[in-house]
């Protein structure tokens, strides 16, 4: 069963390898999966630690509502079993625990490494702002 499934993981991985990007010059390192826009290479930390935590997030979602369903399955299956219903609150609580604890820790990377996790869209050139209109004295309208 485990040869079977490490050939299928092997087949199903090797044209993702044979199609990643080429190298891209980081400053004097060259990169395979992380591209940078400075001749120093600073920006490649955070583009790694913004792509991990990506990947990461997506995981523990994924794992966070196969769990639910799992707990929800097993509420669902308990009727008058105690021992179920317990195990099933547990599982939920478990989850909730762990969801509330990635967030925590996501904040405290993105405070620790400000602009690079969490990063706000730069605004774009084309976007203006309507100068504001301020009425001089001489320009005030009067009262006949």
């Amino acid at each position: 069963m485990i040869k079977k499934l490490t050939l299928v993981l092997a087949i199903i991985a090797l044209p993702l390898l044979t199609t990643l990007p080429t190298y891209a010059d980081c400053g004097d390192t060259k990169t395979h999966l992380i591209s940078c826009d400075s001749s120093t290479g600073t920006g490649s930390l955070g583009a790694l630690i913004s792509i991990t935590l990506t990947v990461m997030s997506v995981l523990i979602g994924i794992v966070a509502v196969g769990g639910l369903a799992y707990a929800g399955v097993i509420y669902a299956s308990a009727r008058d079993d105690q021992t179920k219903v317990d195990e099933a609150k547990r599982i939920i609580r478990n989850i909730v625990i762990g969801i509330v604890l990635y967030g925590f820790t996501i904040a405290i990377i993105s405070w620790l490494i400000p602009d690079s996790v969490i990063s706000t869209p730069e605004p774009s050139p084309s976007t203006s702002v309507s100068p504001s209109v301020s009425i001089t004295p001489s320009q005030s309208p009067t009262a006949n």
